[in-house]
């Protein structure tokens, strides 16, 4: 189950193309699964977490991590932060983003607390 604080989003990536946003845990918490919730992400999209999934090596206090998933032929862009607590899948295809959105859908789950508005910050 891959358990998210708010429903997922797609907006313009602001370094160009769109991002499909999850916001997954409470900010600065570095106990988020993240690595988790895309080998979660990637067996709901029926990929293989293994092959699929490329991310650098686990390092402790590890942010700002990038990688790739690769959703049948089309490789998407991973982002995520354990500062914000977001994860982000990237993509110059709206529409590849959307197919993505709907198939984990049915695999997300509300987590007990929102994210925190961070639109209104600043």
């Amino acid at each position: 189950m891959i358990e998210l604080r708010s429903p997922i989003k797609i907006e313009p990536d602001p370094r160009g193309g769109w991002q499909l946003i999850l916001w997954a845990g409470d900010a600065f918490d570095y106990t988020t699964p993240f690595r988790a919730l895309l080998g979660d992400i990637a067996e709901a999209l029926g990929q293989d977490r293994q092959n699929d999934l490329q991310l650098p090596p686990y390092e402790v206090g590890e942010d700002f991590v990038e990688g790739t998933l690769r959703f049948g032929s089309t490789p998407l862009g991973i982002y995520y932060e354990h500062s914000l607590s977001y994860l982000a899948l990237m993509s110059d295809s709206e529409g590849t983003l959307r197919d993505v959105a709907g198939r984990i859908q049915k695999s997300v789950q509300a987590a007990s607390h929102p994210a925190p508005n961070l639109s209104s910050q600043g």
